[in-house]
């Protein structure tokens, strides 16, 4: 896919890991959509179910099967249906901590 800067590339992602606490991020409190493609390469889906834990019950975990980081070139439709029903039918504003808002999609 991207053949240039792949050095630049390599430390920015390295850099983004080194270091890097969740705890340190600030609370978010609005209604979030987290889609992953399964094989993610680039950021392994253990930090998608921190971030998921992190933000709790206002947070949606999506897990695309069969796809990489690129989930909207390699699986545009079933990323785009997510997107859709987050955007019409957003989670409702959280009430106590739970961490059930999380699914793998094929």
């Amino acid at each position: 896919m991207c053949t240039t800067y792949i050095q630049e590339r390599t430390e920015l992602i390295e850099a983004l890991h080194k270091d890097r606490k969740l705890s340190d991020l600030p609370k978010i409190t609005q209604p979030t959509l987290i889609i992953r493609g399964e094989h993610d390469q680039i950021f392994p889906l253990e930090l998608a179910h921190r971030l998921k834990r992190l933000l709790g019950e206002n947070a949606e975990l999506v897990i695309i099967k069969k796809a990489g980081h690129a989930i909207n070139m390699e699986k545009p439709k079933k990323m785009y249906k997510h997107l859709k029903s987050f955007f019409i039918n957003p989670l409702p504003l959280p009430r106590h901590e739970n961490n059930g808002n999380s699914h793998k999609e094929d």
